[in-house]
């Protein structure tokens, strides 16, 4: 339920021989009793690298296309998830957008991103790998620059296809 103070959120099961069809209304009622106002999750562009503190949440999206990086770890990239764009942020994106918290690199300068379970890293030098490791390397230590709102990621290991980007083409996140 949306209200003027913010959204009310309770799941339930539809009760027995009720339904909705287009076209006609359907009403019944719900208890919302102790039910409390959920509070919006909110990202904005990060415009400047004092914004990437050490435990700040991030999501990483595409700059052209109203998608983010996902929770989905494919064997060797990372699938896509749908995102709305309000200007310059991104309200409540979905369960299936993957957050991150930003953590110490291993080299000066740089950042990790820690998924939950590990870091994002930069898998090869012949593909385009982008995985997931359980331990911090270099090739999980990222240097960021941001420009004109567009941040640039390179991992900073040894594996040389290391710049962390949305493919469009094939509608994957990969290195």
């Amino acid at each position: 339920v949306n209200t003027d103070k913010g959204p009310l959120v309770k799941e339930i099961t539809m009760p027995a021989g009720k339904k909705f069809e287009a076209g006609k209304i359907a009403s019944f009622t719900v208890d919302m009793k102790g039910i409390t106002f959920k509070k919006s999750k909110v990202y904005n562009l990060v415009n400047s690298l004092d914004d990437l503190t050490i435990g700040s949440e991030v999501i990483i999206v595409a700059a052209k296309s109203n998608v983010a990086l996902s929770t989905t770890q494919n064997s060797n990239n990372r699938a896509q998830a749908a995102v709305t764009k309000d200007n310059n942020s991104i309200s409540d994106p979905g369960s299936d957008v993957q957050v991150l918290t930003i953590a110490d690199g291993m080299t000066s300068g740089t950042i990790a991103f820690y998924t939950g379970t590990g870091y994002l890293y930069a898998a090869s030098s012949s593909k385009n790998y982008l995985r997931t490791e359980t331990a911090l390397s270099a090739n999980s230590s990222w240097k960021v620059t941001i420009s004109n709102g567009i941040a640039t990621i390179k991992a900073q290991g040894t594996n040389t296809r290391n710049w962390l980007r949305y493919n469009s083409s094939s509608s994957l996140f990969s290195c």
